[in-house]
């Protein structure tokens, strides 16, 4: 399958923790030479805004600190059929944006069971 389009949404407590992995993630799609013919899109808000923001992205990444929420950020994520998932704490402290965006590729593009 290939990929046309990655629009993956951040969400964190109030949005600001994951605006820097957001800029590293653009910085790393831009300068990939693989990715140069996708449509990505990568925004960072609350999660207690996820309703609000989420029918316009295809994945959604919990910033580790808000992993006791995962069930509920979940619950959310299954009504609009989107995946989800806690972002890799060593990645997220490392600010590693090409690691994380790997991530959220390999979130869209894996087959639903």
């Amino acid at each position: 399958m290939a990929l046309d389009k990655l629009h993956v949404l951040l969400v964190c407590n109030l949005g600001y923790s994951t605006g820097i992995m957001v800029t590293k993630m653009k910085e790393v799609a831009e300068n990939s030479q693989s990715l140069k013919d996708v449509d990505i899109k990568i925004e960072a808000h609350p999660a207690g805004e996820l309703k609000e923001y989420i029918e316009d992205f295809d994945v959604v990444m919990v910033g580790p600190q808000m992993k006791h929420q995962l069930n509920a950020l979940t619950e959310v994520a299954a009504q609009f059929n989107k995946p989800i998932e806690v972002i890799n704490s060593r990645d997220y402290g490392a600010v590693n944006g090409g690691n994380i965006l790997k991530a959220a590729i390999l979130m869209k593009l894996k087959p639903e069971v």
